[in-house]
């Protein structure tokens, strides 16, 4: 069951003001491994340049707290923006998130 199963990390960032009142960001990871289906591409041009869109949606079995948009999914070294996160009732899952990944080429 495991072979069709990829890592991923979820990560999770906030923002504090250290004691010189400058702010710092911290992100904190989870491991975990999730079943991961492509949802495709594109290509768009936008002032002369190039983007590049990804999209994938990744179903997990996580407990502990619930996952939020403002959380980001890190996969074999892309970073996805969360666009959509569900709660399904599945036997092996319990969230199906959908992301997507940009990146400009000039």
């Amino acid at each position: 069951m495991i072979g069709k199963l990829k890592p991923i990390k979820l990560l999770r960032y906030s923002n504090t003001i250290d004691a010189n009142g400058d702010a710092t960001e911290t992100v904190q990871s989870t491991k975990m491994w999730a079943q991961v289906e492509d949802g495709g591409g594109g290509r768009t041009q936008e002032n002369g340049k190039t983007e590049l869109s990804d999209s994938k949606t990744f179903r997990i079995y996580f407990r502990g707290y619930n996952i939020t948009p403002d959380m980001k999914i890190q996969y074999f070294g892309q970073i996805y923006a969360i666009s959509n996160a569900r709660r399904i009732n599945e036997m092996r899952f319990n969230w199906e998130i959908s992301a997507f990944n940009l990146w400009t080429l000039d």
